[in-house]
């Protein structure tokens, strides 16, 4: 089901009040922006998150990701899902954070040896240790960064609106990008 143009999207507000103390928010996007700016990136990846394990529609998704050819990072536990369902993951041994460290060394050729990654969506993390993460991407490095998450992320590039409060919106509006890569 997709998200129709006339469906009223949540305010986009900070999951945490007093977590951002910049001047430059996400902006937050409707899942034809996503697809857009997936098809226009050179080196897209998606980075997945523990909440596989505690999501089996997350897992879902994100094997329609790869099927649609956006290679997969792993952390966080969330390869075994993956993999059971026929993925195979760029990178399943580090963590979020790490990850991160790779992907602000403007040096690094990534895990598919072809280049630094221009495009990173996230997907299936807890907000407060993704937001972190993203602020240093936001401030260290000139990757967009998109976040894929039920909370609104401040510190990514572009972020959905809170849809803590309507899973069913939320799943649709991924289902939305895949559906149109």
């Amino acid at each position: 089901m997709a998200v129709k143009k006339e469906d009223k999207f949540p305010v986009a507000r900070r999951y945490q009040i007093a977590d951002v103390q910049v001047s430059r928010e996400a902006t937050a996007v409707k899942p034809q922006v996503v697809v857009n700016l997936i098809k226009k990136a050179k080196h897209p990846v998606l980075i997945t998150g523990g909440q596989l394990l505690k999501d089996e529609k997350l897992v879902e998704i994100a094997v329609k990701f790869y099927e649609k050819g956006i290679p997969i990072i792993a952390t966080g536990g969330s390869s075994k899902p993956l993999i059971e369902k026929g993925v195979k993951p760029q990178s399943v041994v580090f963590t979020l954070h790490q990850v991160t460290q790779f992907l602000l060394d403007e040096e690094w050729k990534g895990f598919d040896g072809k280049g630094n990654y221009d495009l990173v969506l996230f997907m299936g993390f807890l907000p407060y240790y993704l937001s972190r993460m993203l602020s240093a991407l936001k401030h260290f490095s000139k990757i967009t960064t998109v976040a894929l998450e039920e909370f609104y992320q401040p510190h990514a590039k572009f972020s959905f609106t809170n849809l803590t409060a309507n899973k069913d919106m939320y799943y649709s509006m991924l289902e939305e990008i895949v559906n149109n890569l």
